[in-house]
């Protein structure tokens, strides 16, 4: 009983492994998962090493937390958004080189924000840029 035992458990663990190898190296499996778009798909990357597409956000600066290190910008349409600042966002203002402090000042002038949207942060502003 024991001999038959550790017979099926080899024999089971045998295709299990021929059946990973095999998925594994078949790239026409992958393929053939993938929905018919019409475009290249290109491989998974890990999802911490992914790069974001950073977005813009062009409208009227409403408000400022320089304690929180928030900025809202109501967009064309009005509808507000925030953005967290970080010690790389790029802020100028009227073309000069300005600083968080400086957007204080500048509620109700145009801006255009530059971001990349986490899911656990919220919206990171890259870049800020207010027109005079």
């Amino acid at each position: 009983m024991k001999e038959k035992m550790l017979t099926l458990v080899a024999v089971f663990a045998i295709v299990l492994f021929g059946a990973i190898s095999g998925v594994a190296q078949d790239p026409s499996a992958a393929q053939a998962a993938a929905p018919a778009t019409g475009k290249a798909t290109k491989p998974m990357k890990h999802h911490a090493m992914a790069a974001a597409a950073s977005e813009t956000v062009s409208g009227t600066i409403t408000a400022v937390d320089t304690d929180k290190k928030i900025v809202v910008v109501s967009g064309s349409n009005g509808v507000p958004y925030d953005f967290t600042v970080g010690g790389a966002t790029k802020i100028t203002v009227g073309g000069s080189k300005g600083k968080l402090a400086d957007l204080s000042g500048a509620t109700n002038k145009q801006a255009t924000v530059t971001f990349m949207a986490e899911k656990k942060r919220g919206d990171i502003a890259k870049s800020i840029e207010v027109t005079q």
